[in-house]
């Protein structure tokens, strides 16, 4: 039971306070006239908030006449009810496709934290998420439900208790969610959450590599709770209390002071904010059919990751058609060391085309503040010329290529025939010399048969054989002489002289 309920004397007197303040005019003054007099303190005793940097958000836990561990409704093939997906299937109504949620649950066994990533049957590509959380009493809870905690070798998620809380390592197939429950939480309690989306997670491609666009902070009715995004890659703190008078503050609907009404009121008034925006690519396609980055950069007197994600329109600047963005992404895009939004659009349905030349963002910041920022566009050649111009160049192409190959095709030919007029030459001077060696050889040949004849006519005389040389010796020992053929190979023949020697000459 809270403070503000504990005491009769205390309802008596808010009864009077809020009595005297509607015979003067509304209930917009009860309240604030009640704030003043009891304190804000008191009015917020049970309220809760979440801080993030400079931000301060008062929330309201969702609730409902179930335990937590049946709210979450986590199902594998094993449990009963059973399902393949290893999800939650009492969220499905409160999950996005590729955000993370993130909200305080009042059920029937107390306060639980309540983390839910991405949607399931979605047909998302996955995604891996890494939260250390340092809890101000970490003995006091545990997690009830653990998304996905079993031993298996198909599971990759990890729950791992550290010195002041816990760190959890998520990572989740296509068309499949993650998260858990932690519970109790007690009535005064503080986590602090330390988050690594994507690429910064501990799992990220091991092995799936999905991306987490938004984070959001939920608040309210269970139906239909209120949405905040948060910045991705900064720590948030929930706890029990109240955001102080100092603090920038970002309030609900249905709970407000007169003066954080007034101040939501002003800004409303104030004209709409003129935000820094630029297309990321230098050029833009509109035959694309794939997404177009387009950044918001913050300032020093705007925060762009303030804008509500239902708000945001974008497309060509005096057209009527807009697309919403599928991906936001808090990231310093500029290197200022603010966080700026990048947001992604599908190009088929932007409304750009080869006439755009410029572009219009509008969307409203979480408490209702307009929003407005243009860009220049610079969109690629159109196809058709381009194609054209790329055909004429081709055919100019192939034609000089043409040219060429039969530049080299001619010569070739000529070098071609050349050699054939040097090798026929070459063969001309061969046969020449061929035929001129046969005639010597035929003459040497004639000569030696001519020789043989008359070498048989003297044969009785004078025979005898010649040495390499040509010399020989006849038989009657008379000294022949002669010439021998055949380059001083063969039998030489040889003729005697007819005047024989004396030995005693």
């Amino acid at each position: 039971m809270s403070e503000r309920d504990s005491s009769t004397g205390g309802i008596e007197r808010r009864g009077v306070l809020a009595a005297l303040a509607t015979g003067l005019g509304g209930v917009g003054l009860a309240r604030s006239s009640l704030a003043r007099e009891i304190g804000v303190e008191a009015l917020d005793a049970t309220r809760f908030v979440v801080e993030q940097g400079d931000r301060c958000i008062p929330i309201t836990p969702l609730s409902d006449d179930e335990t937590a561990e049946a709210f979450y409704d986590y199902r594998t093939p094993y449990t009963s009810p059973s399902g393949a997906a290893y999800s939650s299937y009492g969220t499905t109504d409160l999950q996005r496709p590729e955000t993370s949620i993130c909200f305080l649950y009042d059920g029937p066994e107390g306060l639980s934290l309540v983390l839910v990533h991405d949607k399931l049957n979605d047909g998302t590509s996955g995604g891996a998420v890494t939260f250390d959380l340092a809890f101000e009493n970490p003995d006091r809870g545990s997690w009830v439900v653990g998304d996905d905690d079993y031993d298996a070798p198909s599971n990759y998620d990890s729950f791992s208790q550290t010195g002041d809380g816990w760190k959890v390592d998520w990572t989740w197939t296509d068309r499949r969610s993650d998260g858990g429950v932690y519970k109790p939480l007690g009535d005064d309690f503080a986590v602090t959450i330390r988050p690594a989306f994507n690429e910064a997670a501990a799992l990220y491609g091991d092995p799936y590599e999905g991306e987490i666009t938004d984070w959001q902070l939920l608040s309210g009715d269970r139906d239909d709770p209120e949405r905040f995004s948060l910045a991705m890659d900064e720590p948030l703190t929930i706890r029990v209390g109240s955001c102080g008078g100092t603090t920038t503050t970002t309030t609900t609907d249905r709970e407000t002071t007169e003066e954080e009404t007034t101040t939501e009121r002003d800004d409303r008034q104030s004209g709409p904010i003129s935000a820094d925006v630029e297309i990321v690519p230098g050029k833009v396609n509109p035959r694309s059919h794939g997404r177009l980055p387009v950044v918001v950069h913050s300032t020093d007197q705007f925060d762009a990751t303030t804008l509500a994600p239902g708000s945001v329109a974008f497309g060509p600047e005096g057209g009527t058609k807009r697309a919403s963005p599928v991906e936001r992404i808090g990231t310093d895009a500029d290197g200022d060391g603010r966080t700026d939004l990048k947001l992604h659009f599908w190009m088929d349905a932007t409304g750009i085309d080869w006439n755009t030349d410029r572009v219009r963002l509008t969307g409203e910041t979480e408490n209702g503040r307009q929003v407005e920022g243009s860009a220049a566009v610079r969109v690629v050649p159109n196809g058709d010329d381009e194609n054209e111009d790329e055909r004429e160049d081709e055919d100019a192409e192939e034609e000089a290529e043409r040219e060429e190959n039969e530049d080299d095709d001619a010569e070739e030919t000529g070098d071609a025939e050349k050699d054939d007029e040097d090798d026929s030459e070459d063969e001309r001077e061969d046969e020449a010399e061929e035929d001129e060696k046969e005639g010597e050889s035929e003459k040497e040949e004639e000569e030696e048969k001519e020789e043989d004849e008359k070498e048989e006519d003297d044969e009785d005389e004078h025979p005898g054989r010649g040495d390499e040389n040509g010399r020989g010796r006849g038989r009657r020992r008379e000294n022949g002489e002669g010439r021998g053929y055949g380059n001083g190979k063969g039998r030489g023949r040889g003729r005697g002289e007819e005047k024989e020697r004396d030995e005693d000459d």
